[in-house]
């Protein structure tokens, strides 16, 4: 009966409609980076959860400053003094309050996931259960996120302190993202950004977050709610002080055991990502349907290049995080494939896929993310070209790139095809060994002089 009573006079339904109504605008009627590839919300239900995550920058000030105009509500009404009279304890009328303000909060966050996963069932996405501690912290952290507001509330009860508080949140919230996205903004990654529930961009639709930021970030969060709700029920200063000790005690836990760098925000999908194969062929589990279309083609790709010193056995697809400041990993033995950078690869015939392995003489480029260059790309064409004896596009970028670039590089190509063989088989074994280390210019590799 008081639950029900909560709920019905509390800010508790609002909060939860607003964590709602915010979150599907910003996934519905903006196009945002959760839309793209290589990781668009749609795709795998983990990858939802993550975005969920990564939109807490926004979503976890309302839950704070929710909770905080709510923990003013006995101040505001003139009732401190009657209810410090009444013999039921503190923590009893506390328990009710946090309970529904906590819960509906929670429960707008789930709904968003519910949408989400409709969304990736729609869409023929991947689901798996990877997505659940990624989604549980986010929901503790909505919780605590309210029950300290409650608690800053109550001990503040000034009409800025909501908006005060709900505003230093989203500055804090947009320091912890920046710390967070490996660089791209120019900030030092530090652990204390994991003090937030705040996480960066997936970077990949095959990747979830390790355990050592589940386990950190749910032993933070709950010292962070129990001391809300101790500090929400405290009624004197001895008991708001011994409050604040579950706080310090979740801090000093989870610090050490956030990684040490960015490099280890996040791990690939334990089930998503793991490989399933067909010899020496392999696609992620997400893909599995890409494994039939790309076994033969593979192969014969493998057989072309195994004339070259130190040529790939394997063709595997690439399912590590995306990085928008470092190059793709590379093998020597492996030729990878990126179906989630290169989403035409989907739905490619046997002849595009076979050029996708052989692109760069079974090597990746060594440009940064969306930093394609001339160079890089036209090297990358004359080795497939050298072995299939037609120069055409490289299937991650498609018609669109050569056509303002097919002068240049078929000059290269004409002035190539000229030299002898044996001249033409050096150059394509130096261009693998300037792609593997990534120093020097490709397409100069295999005809010097033809950037001037």
């Amino acid at each position: 009966m008081i639950l029900r009573t909560e709920l019905r006079r509390s800010i508790a339904p609002w909060a939860g409609l607003a964590l709602l109504v915010v979150a599907l605008g910003f996934l519905f009627l903006l196009s945002g980076p959760w839309w793209k590839t290589p990781a668009p919300w749609t795709g795998n239900t983990t990858t939802t959860a993550l975005w969920l995550r990564f939109l807490l920058v926004f979503l976890w000030p309302i839950a704070v400053g929710a909770g905080a105009i709510q923990g003013m509500r006995d101040s505001r009404s003139g009732m401190v003094e009657l209810l410090s009279t009444t013999s039921r304890p503190g923590w009893h009328r506390a328990l009710r309050l946090a309970g529904a303000v906590g819960a509906l909060a929670a429960l707008g966050f789930l709904l968003v996931f519910g949408v989400g996963l409709v969304m990736v069932l729609v869409n023929g996405g991947f689901v798996s259960v990877t997505f659940l501690p990624v989604m549980l912290v986010g929901l503790l952290a909505v919780v605590a996120g309210s029950w300290v507001g409650l608690a800053v509330g109550r001990l503040l009860p000034h009409p800025l302190t909501a908006p005060a508080l709900a505003v230093l949140t989203l500055v804090g919230s947009i320091l912890a993202w920046m710390s967070v996205e490996a660089g791209v903004l120019g900030v030092s990654y530090h652990r204390f950004g994991l003090l937030t529930p705040v996480l960066g961009q997936p970077r990949g639709s095959l990747v979830t977050t390790p355990a050592s930021v589940d386990l950190g970030q749910t032993v933070w969060f709950v010292g962070l709610a129990v001391t809300g709700f101790l500090l929400l029920a405290a009624n004197s200063a001895r008991a708001r002080l011994l409050g604040l000790l579950p706080l310090v005690a979740g801090a000093a836990i989870a610090l050490p055991v956030f990684p040490a760098s960015a490099d280890g925000l996040l791990a690939p999908d334990g089930i998503a990502a793991r490989q399933v194969c067909d010899g020496p062929i392999c696609v992620s589990r997400a893909h599995e349907d890409r494994l039939a279309a790309l076994a033969g083609p593979g192969r014969e790709a493998l057989a072309m290049l195994a004339k070259l010193p130190g040529a790939p056995t394997r063709v595997e697809e690439q399912t590590g995080s995306h990085s928008f400041v470092n190059p793709p990993a590379r093998d020597a033995g492996v030729a990878y494939l990126d179906f989630q950078l290169n989403e035409a690869l989907l739905t490619a015939d046997a002849a595009t896929l076979r050029e996708a392995v052989l692109a760069g003489a079974g090597l990746p480029t060594c440009d940064q993310p969306y930093g394609a260059s001339l160079a890089d790309i036209g090297g990358r064409m004359i080795a497939a070209a050298y072995f299939t004896g037609e120069l055409k596009p490289l299937p991650e970028y498609g018609t669109r790139w050569v056509t303002r670039q097919d002068g240049q590089v078929e000059e290269a190509w004409a002035k190539f095809r000229a030299l002898p063989a044996e001249v033409q088989f050096s150059r394509i074994v130096a261009l693998r060994r300037v792609l593997l280390t990534c120093q020097g210019d490709p397409l100069d590799t295999l005809v010097p002089g033809a950037m001037r």
